[in-house]
């Protein structure tokens, strides 16, 4: 289904002191136009030198009897002070016409091992370089301390540069509230598709909205509820 774009990423220099965001559990509600898709459960837990980040999206109602979609999304790695950095990321979609999963491992700092779609892949890349679901992550850090919003990601076999616009403040209502945000935008090169982030200030800059729009068929993620954990 079309929303696993958006889960999957679906999807952010004045502070001296960079702080992981504290854990949290969060719920989304998904949708295509007026049309209810599905739950997105997003969050973000710690061990004593570990982290995980996981979204689970699946359909509900007719989407959900009409595909039986789920997209399970879980980034996981250490946590080295206020650093986190990822190790293990997988990316498993399912429906009643497919199984697709995108399973990787930093084997290196520049060297990544997996296999996409049943097929083995290696690759080099850039030393903090990140997978899909830390990006997310990264925005509630960077947004939250004033950085530059330029990610090296990998996914699929493949290297990516994704770089979010700063795009001011905006006032949201969503299904958990009202919230001041701060919004950031990346726009695809070749202008094909856009995704835009609301993060609020008062729940640690997390995400209260996501919008993906791709040649005018937007999809969208709003906050339903957050709970610190």
């Amino acid at each position: 289904m079309k929303y696993s774009v958006l889960a999957a990423g679906l999807l952010f220099a004045t502070s001296t002191v960079q702080a992981a965001p504290d854990s949290f559990q969060a719920s989304y509600n998904v949708s295509n136009g007026n049309i209810t898709l599905g739950k997105m459960d997003v969050s973000l837990s710690y061990t004593a030198n570990g982290y995980t980040y996981q979204k689970l999206t699946k359909a509900n109602g007719l989407a959900a009897m009409l595909s039986g979609d789920t997209l399970t999304e879980r980034s996981s790695g250490v946590k080295q002070g206020e650093n986190l950095k990822p190790q293990n990321y997988l990316h498993h979609h399912k429906n009643r016409r497919k199984d697709k999963r995108d399973e990787f491992t930093f084997a290196a700092p520049n060297q990544v091992k997996g296999k996409y779609d049943n097929n083995a892949y290696q690759l080099q890349v850039p030393t903090n370089t990140i997978d899909p679901a830390m990006l997310e992550v990264r925005l509630m850090e960077d947004v939250a301390n004033g950085k530059p919003l330029t990610y090296q990601v990998t996914n699929k076999g493949k290297l990516h540069t994704y770089t979010f616009a700063k795009l001011g403040k905006e006032t949201l209502r969503v299904p958990a509230g009202s919230f001041e945000c701060e919004k950031v935008q990346r726009k695809d090169p070749q202008g094909n598709r856009d995704t835009t982030v609301w993060l609020a200030p008062e729940l640690n800059y997390g995400i209260v909205k996501i919008r993906h729009n791709e040649k005018g068929d937007v999809l969208e993620a709003q906050l339903a509820s957050f709970k610190p954990r």
